[in-house]
């Protein structure tokens, strides 16, 4: 898995936390567009060792990627981090790599991604090479993240990848598109508020996020996440991919002018060959989803309220354009999903959902496709109260194919 990342996160022992400072390093912004990094780093290298790294607020143009290492202490941002917008730049060099800081944004400091740039370079193409990562937590263990901004991302607003025992609470992230050309729709495709990859005991709290993908994705190998969401899986041909011990508690999810919402729990696995290669292709991988527990989920005005595709995959890379993201995947590569519809092998067992509510913005509330190699199994439902659009309940608002040993969704048809 490629990581593009500007800034990079991690852990922080229990016993860093608590232990005092010894130095604080203080960095004001230069201004007039002159690059602050080296400025932040010579701060990190001086104070990363059980100090505090303090920014006041101000804006601190980031003209390159940022390796920090940081032992015992902890950076506190109050202004933002803001990269410049130099497209072919960021393309060549966005990776990074670091570890051991906490960050506490205190609500007013975060990251500036100058994103604006990259939505309208790329047209919609959600997955063209270089766009790169706001934060990364990686190789982490312990760490918080708290009082974080995110605006205008160019690609996933964060990323856990490969890390444990993390709490990332009271964040606001907007990947909201402003090109006049857009008429009205947002093309920000891959604006993910959160994703995690190879992770355990992952905990969201209080996220705010508005704009035109996922709020929080668990991408494959998530285990004991507790919040919401859940993306792609099977698209890596020789991976045996696994989500297991996912709680989402209290959520409100809701349709955007700009950006229509397609499911409001959304479930999707590749099809069940590779055809392409990641990421803009891809398919053939097996693993399972088990014990997903929903509770109190508010959905407004979702193109489909629940929904799961076990036929996800794109025609072939080169034809990676914003037109493919006009309807959810299920419908939009309707050509390629014939081909090797009900091929997918990956399990979708034990979803739980309590108190589901809502409204569609078509006629489907429920749309669970799941595939007859892996046919959906265990699934229970409890006050579910889903509304089409115009209001009347009839029979084919609940689609659920191949779905079997099911519980409490007598509406469901095949």
């Amino acid at each position: 898995m490629q990581v593009r990342s500007v800034i990079l996160l991690a852990a922080l022992s229990a016993t860093a936390q608590n232990a005092p400072h010894k130095n604080t390093c203080t960095v004001h912004a230069a201004g007039n567009g002159i690059d602050d990094a080296p400025a932040i780093l010579a701060a990190f290298a001086k104070c990363g060792e059980g100090g505090n790294i303090v920014l006041p607020s101000a804006n601190y143009t980031i003209s390159r990627p940022m390796t920090t290492h940081l032992e015992g202490g902890q950076f506190d941002l109050h202004g933002y981090l803001s990269f410049t917008p130099d497209i072919y730049y960021w393309i060549a060099n966005s990776h990074i790599t670091g570890r051991d800081f906490i960050v506490d944004g205190h609500g007013t400091g975060g990251v500036f991604g100058n994103g604006q740039v990259w939505y309208s370079w790329a047209r919609g193409a959600g997955n063209l090479y270089g766009r790169p990562m706001s934060v990364s937590i990686t190789n982490a263990t312990r760490a918080v993240v708290k009082n974080f901004r995110i605006i205008q991302p160019q690609f996933w607003s964060s990323l856990v990848w490969n890390s444990t025992d993390i709490l990332l609470t009271d964040f606001y992230v907007n990947a909201t598109n402003l090109d006049p050309a857009a008429n009205g729709q947002n093309w920000v495709q891959n604006t993910d508020g959160s994703d995690t990859y190879e992770s355990a005991r992952i905990t969201y709290q209080n996220w705010v996020y508005q704009g035109g993908d996922d709020c929080i994705a668990f991408k494959p190998n998530s285990t004991q996440i507790t919040y919401w969401a859940v993306s792609e899986f099977g698209q890596w041909g020789v991976e045996f991919d696994i989500l297991q011990d996912i709680h989402v508690e209290d959520v409100v999810v809701k349709n955007h002018p700009t950006a229509q919402l397609d499911g409001g729990a959304y479930f999707k696995s590749w099809i069940g060959v590779n055809v392409g290669i990641p990421p803009n292709g891809g398919g053939g991988g097996s693993g399972y989803c088990k014990n997903v527990t929903i509770k109190n989920l508010h959905i407004i005005d979702a193109t489909v309220p629940l929904l799961l595709t076990s036929e996800d995959g794109f025609p072939v890379p080169t034809t990676y354009y914003a037109y493919l993201y006009a309807t959810p995947c299920r419908l939009t590569y309707s050509q390629l999903n014939a081909t090797y519809a009900n091929t997918s092998p990956f399990v979708w067992d034990s979803v739980h959902f309590y108190n589901v509510t809502g409204t569609s913005a078509k006629g489907q509330v429920i749309d669970f496709e799941c595939s007859t190699a892996a046919p959906c199994e265990g699934w229970t439902f409890s006050d579910i109260d889903l509304t089409p659009v115009g209001g009347v309940k009839k029979t084919g608002d609940t689609v659920c194919h191949n779905f079997f040993d099911y519980e409490g969704l007598p509406e469901c048809t095949a």
